[in-house]
């Protein structure tokens, strides 16, 4: 599940189906949910996110989590070595980012 409006990322997985959605909360299925659930949550991919496909932010620092830009995101083929351990370093190696590109997006 995921809030639309946000300042930060706000991704909830729900193993035992305890939440409801309510107004601009959305269900997002498929596979690799784990995953997507913690790869949407590191610094790198909110970055791309905000940056690439959010369409605009919402105030200072709002902004929206819209399907059709969510569908849009690039994930990782090699998703498989994601380490649930270091995701923010993990996330990082599996889109190849440069020193210099994770010190940018850390700022």
């Amino acid at each position: 599940m995921y809030s639309e409006i946000v300042r930060e990322p706000q991704f909830y997985f729900d193993k035992q189906g305890e939440f409801f959605p309510e107004a601009t909360t959305f269900i997002m299925t498929g596979e690799n949910l784990e995953f997507l659930y913690h790869a949407l949550h590191t610094k790198a991919v909110t970055y791309f996110f905000k940056t690439f496909y959010a369409g605009g932010g919402l105030g200072e620092e709002g902004y929206r989590y819209k399907k059709k830009f969510l569908e849009n995101l690039p994930v990782p083929k090699n998703f498989s070595e994601f380490d649930f351990n270091a995701k923010e370093l993990s996330i990082c190696k599996l889109y190849q980012l440069t020193d210099e590109e994770i010190k940018f997006i850390e700022k």
